[in-house]
């Protein structure tokens, strides 16, 4: 009898644990948003690509698109995010999908700053699918575009969040007739590459990073660096079979043709090409360096050729135009020749034409790379009729799925790959811009899209909607993964389970840069003391990107306790190109008399070969910086100036924020009897989230949000100023 409930007791335990193992693993579901005629075209297509997002766990709901407004389409993913079973962890937007156009929203990009009130509304919204992603954001509508009735106007209301925490995932998948084949059957050939991607799981063992012309200060350091931490994000590429390659733009005159060659190799899964952009145009080149005074003579020729024909298309007296420019110059009159002679002018061309990578070369390039994340402004502009990521997932036989682009400008110095090792590791790559927002970031292609995992490691994608804070807790401690580490800390600080003690601890010990830089990203979120204190230790981190980010924070942030650390780099000896541009634009931002004091201070602790030279020379520099950013909030409160030119240097408060001219900037704000400068100095001030003066500057909002005799149009926009700040 004592054998047998032995045995019964034994059997319920394995019933319980087989019971709790089943319960604790979440549905997931997806999301299919289509149109009726791309359903009907591409039906087929899409069937065999259901069966294979099933095959990986997913429920997936097929949202047929019968209204064309956004609105609604947003609706149905919101009631299916909300559903009880399998409620979706993402969507994918296929083909005609309507596009959102936020306004009054730009504090959510990274970079974009255009005035609305002056510029086109097509140019001054930001085509942005986070109002399909991100459910805490309110709107208004305004209007649907005339001429391009796929754009749909919103404004970001007073009642929004106004921060970016996305509920979803998601990715576009937007063909168009712009030319070649027709935009269904891009669709068809597209969905049948995304099935074929999920039949052949692939390891990610082969990677390529390129660097375009006057990117990141063109600085050297944050290239090699940026290798190291690729190591990190991915150990196995340390291996002998594995690969990373990197292409500098100074490596040929015309570098497009050899990143091109790699980009089509079968084997490369990962490309991540940092650069400048537009829709259309990859920049690659320059202006070309000259190692030689016959290279030189000749770049010179050019540019006097390019001169004369310019001078000729605007009107102007080439003969007087040549004089002027042999005189300022000094140059010969036979350096002009040829300037317009036809063939001269067709090779000119061409050479200028092959600086850069442009729609029309993928007439015959055919991408072969897995996935690519574009580090440029406006390559992922899809709400135009086609764009830089469009043509790289269009392609007649390419491979690649997905790419992360931008639909505007965005900043240069932005963690392009976070959490791309966990990508690397299993995890979906929608999550990594879901994780990562901005207004402007956007994936084209499959959200879907995973690498199969080199190494054993849990289910990233079932462990992000499964875990407990206790379990992410757990994983950050016992992984070996850098990437598993930054990501459990993304995971724990949306639980509110990990506190800013254990992210400076974490700062402090982790010898992984990856994972120094995830725990300090998280502490700006939190701004406390240990923020502080991280950035004071982050501007002498051996990680070039890591102290980059760190000088950036102290100049958000302005507080005095940090005066010390931005001398310390301002008289060091090797800073990198972009630490110094970094350093040199946060400078006008501290009271010059705190700075100088602190240069006193540290200065004799150098060991500079000329001292006073020195000495002289880094002073000169902190005193043209002093007033730099000053001088424009002075204008700003003089009386004598024009509305006009109030608002410009009230704008420019949006990226220079000088934090010691907050309290008189407050007061004249408060007592300003002019409706469009309370409104356009409360927008700017909504920047001002890290600053050590943003608990004044709340105090006094918040007093105009409640003060009834103030517009209503002054207290929406405190309203939306406050909800930013805090």
């Amino acid at each position: 009898m004592k054998t047998k409930n032995i045995a019964y007791l034994l059997l319920a335990a394995i019933l319980f644990w087989n019971l709790t193992a089943c319960t604790s693993k979440k549905e997931r579901g997806f999301a299919i948003v289509i149109d009726p005629q791309s359903y009907e075209e591409a039906e087929e297509q899409l069937s065999a690509y259901t069966t294979e997002l099933q095959k990986s766990g997913l429920t997936v709901y097929l949202v047929i698109d019968r209204w064309g407004i956004p609105d609604s389409i947003r609706q149905e993913l919101i009631s299916l995010y909300t559903a009880n079973k399998a409620p979706i962890e993402g969507a994918i937007l296929l083909g005609d999908i309507p596009v959102a156009m936020i306004r009054d929203g730009q504090h959510l990009t990274s970079a974009f700053k255009m005035d609305q009130e002056k510029y086109p509304w097509e140019d001054s919204s930001v085509p942005s699918d986070r109002f399909y992603d991100d459910f805490d954001l309110q709107f208004d509508f305004l209007k649907q575009d005339e001429e391009q009735p796929h754009l749909f106007y919103y404004s970001l209301n007073a009642n929004s969040a106004q921060k970016l925490v996305c509920n979803i995932y998601t990715g576009r998948v937007r063909p168009t007739d712009s030319e070649g084949s027709s935009r269904y059957e891009k669709l068809r050939k597209f969905l049948e590459k995304a099935v074929t991607e999920k039949q052949a799981p692939n390891v990610m063992d082969q990677m390529l990073f390129f660097s375009g012309h006057g990117y990141a200060s063109e600085s050297q350091t944050a290239r090699f660096d940026e290798k190291l931490s690729f190591y990190e994000s991915f150990p196995w590429l340390r291996q002998q079979q594995n690969g990373i390659e990197y292409i500098d733009h100074r490596q040929a005159r015309h570098i497009k043709f050899r990143l091109m060659d790699e980009l089509q190799r079968d084997n490369l899964d990962l490309a991540i090409l940092h650069h400048h952009g537009n829709w259309d145009t990859q920049y690659m080149n320059g202006t070309p360096e000259a190692s030689t005074p016959s290279a030189a003579i000749d770049l010179v020729k050019e540019y006097l050729r390019y001169r004369l024909r310019r001078a000729q298309e605007k009107g102007e007296n080439i003969n007087m135009v040549r004089t002027e420019i042999m005189k300022h110059f000094d140059v010969p009159q036979s350096w002009f020749d040829g300037a317009f002679d036809p063939e001269i002018i067709k090779a000119d061309s061409i050479d200028e034409a092959d600086y850069d990578l442009t729609l029309s070369d993928f007439a015959d390039f055919n991408p072969q790379c897995r996935v690519i994340l574009l580090d440029a402004c406006f390559n992922g502009s899809f709400h135009r009729e086609n764009s830089i990521a469009n043509a790289y997932i269009f392609g007649e036989n390419n491979r690649t799925i997905a790419v992360a682009a931008n639909s505007v400008n965005v900043l240069q110095d932005k963690w392009t790959d976070r959490y791309m090792g966990a990508v690397a590791l299993g995890m979906n790559i929608g999550r990594m811009i879901q994780m990562n927002a901005f207004l402007e970031s956007h994936l084209i292609g499959d959200p879907t899209f995973t690498f199969t995992p080199t190494v054993k490691v849990p289910d990233l994608n079932q462990a992000i909607v499964s875990w407990s804070g206790a379990r992410w807790k757990k994983e950050l401690n016992k992984t070996p993964y850098a990437a598993i580490k930054t990501l459990a800390i993304e995971e724990l600080y949306r639980r509110n389970a990990i506190q800013s003690e254990e992210l400076l601890r974490i700062f402090q010990e982790s010898h992984d840069a990856i994972v120094r830089m995830e725990a300090m990203m998280t502490l700006a979120q939190i701004n406390d003391d240990r923020f502080i204190k991280c950035l004071s230790l982050a501007v002498n981190d051996s990680h070039e990107m890591v102290a980059r980010f760190a000088m950036n924070f102290i100049a958000q942030s302005g507080d005095p306790r940090l005066a010390s650390a931005v001398i310390s780099v301002a008289i060091r000896n090797n800073t990198s190109e972009r630490v110094n541009f970094s350093v040199k634009s946060a400078i006008p931002l501290f009271e010059h008399d705190i700075l100088m004091q602190e240069f006193n201070r540290q200065f004799p602790q150098t060991h500079y070969r000329d001292s006073a030279s020195v000495r002289k020379q880094i002073t000169q520099v902190l005193e043209n910086q002093a007033n730099r950013y000053s001088d424009y909030m002075e204008e700003i409160i003089d009386s004598l100036q024009t509305l006009k030119t109030r608002i410009f240097y009230i704008r420019t408060m949006r990226n220079y924020q000088v934090h010691f001219m907050v309290p008189e900037l407050l007061e004249y704000m408060r007592q300003s009897n002019d409706t469009v400068i309370q409104k356009n100095m409360l927008e700017a001030f909504g920047w001002f989230r890290l600053s050590y003066q943003a608990p004044e500057i709340i105090k006094t909002v918040l007093e105009m949000s409640q003060d009834t005799a103030l517009p209503q149009s002054v207290r929406n926009e405190a309203l939306k100023t406050i909800k930013r700040l805090e």
